[in-house]
């Protein structure tokens, strides 16, 4: 039998396989508005946050992967530049109270400011910033930030209670550590 508590990297990993899946839905009918909501920070954050090292980066690089795939930036960038988001953010996860929400909202805000910004100055370099017009950017961060602070509680809340499902309570390990 497999053992779901040393998997939870996979259970993490498909919750936000479903919720890329959804934002990319929502990215298809704002599109013609112009809008692009961009939310990868509140993954960073819970990765970081709620999981071991090696497992909120296992749940991660699957997701870099898909992200790959999808942009137009050299094939790794999204790979290295979120296992390197991630890492600052859990080593900074010791200075930070996981089980308080406001502290949850804050770094999810921050890592999606600083993965926004990382895309479009990679964007910009990489493709030549011509194309690029401080308009539209910053009606994309103001939406991918509007996202985050409305959806981040029932982000948390949902990877939580889906890890509950397969009998994994991620508050009572956080307790046992300490």
């Amino acid at each position: 039998m497999i053992d779901a508590s040393k998997q939870r990297w996979a259970i993490v990993a498909v919750v936000h396989y479903l919720t890329l899946f959804f934002l990319g839905q929502a990215n298809h009918y704002l599109a013609p508005l112009g809008i692009q909501i961009f939310a990868l920070g509140m993954l960073l954050s819970f990765s970081a946050l709620e999981l071991t090292y090696k497992q909120g980066l296992l749940s991660l690089l699957p997701i870099a992967l898909f992200l790959d795939s999808k942009s137009p930036l050299p094939f790794g960038f999204s790979l290295l530049f979120i296992a390197a988001l991630y890492t600052l953010a859990h080593i900074a996860r010791s200075r930070v109270r996981r089980e308080i929400s406001a502290s949850r909202f804050a770094t999810s805000i921050l890592l999606n400011i600083a993965a926004f910004l990382g895309y479009t100055i990679a964007a910009a370099r990489s493709l030549g910033s011509e194309s690029l017009h401080l308009g539209p950017l910053a009606l994309n961060l103001l939406a991918g930030l509007l996202v985050v602070a409305l959806l981040n509680r029932i982000y948390f809340d949902c990877q939580t209670g889906t890890l509950s499902l397969f009998g994994i309570d991620l508050a009572a390990e956080q307790r046992q550590a300490r």
